[in-house]
């Protein structure tokens, strides 16, 4: 899809308020309503925009250690045409959001170099994040190596930032 200068504009104003009514986009943009309408339902249908959703900050809801936990796989052959990272994740991710000892995994990347996979991991306490790390990842026995960085100060993360529309999307 190619997009102009009002597209950008739209994504710009939404991403800063995703509850921002139909009429204030348009008088923002100083566009007609119908405009604005058409052209953010495009942008839906393509899946340019995906969704809309309140952000909530994991610290304020009982959240207290973030972490990124990097482990390594063993190979093997790919299964139902998914590798064995994928196929390990996605019974992490599960297993993290139906049982109430495991942690939050917000993000799950399969990455290069010497390890296979990259969680961002938020525990409500030490004794959660043990329990992942000592009782849980070990009962896996596609995980040949992990390693653990305990985030110290957070600085920043996506929910301070916008998508910068104009590196990618140049005038």
């Amino acid at each position: 899809m190619i997009m102009d200068k009002l597209d950008k504009e739209i994504l710009r104003e939404i991403q800063k308020d995703g509850r921002l009514q139909l009429s204030k986009l348009a008088e923002i943009l100083n566009r007609p309503r119908t405009t604005v309408a058409t052209r953010l339902a495009r942008l839906e249908g393509e899946k340019i925009v995906t969704s809309y959703r309140a952000v909530i900050d994991p610290l304020k809801v009982g959240f207290s250690l973030l972490a990124f936990v990097l482990i390594s796989v063993r190979r093997s052959a790919p299964s139902g045409g998914k590798s064995a990272q994928v196929l390990l994740v996605e019974k992490i991710l599960k297993d993290s959001d139906e049982d109430p000892r495991l942690p939050w995994i917000e993000e799950a990347y399969v990455i290069t170099g010497h390890y296979d996979l990259l969680l961002k991991v938020w525990a409500k306490d030490l004794r959660q994040l043990s329990y992942f790390l000592i009782n849980y990842l070990p009962t896996h026995p596609d995980i040949a190596q992990t390693e653990t960085m305990l985030v110290l100060e957070l600085v920043s993360d996506w929910r301070d930032r916008l998508l910068p529309i104009d590196k990618v999307l140049p005038d």
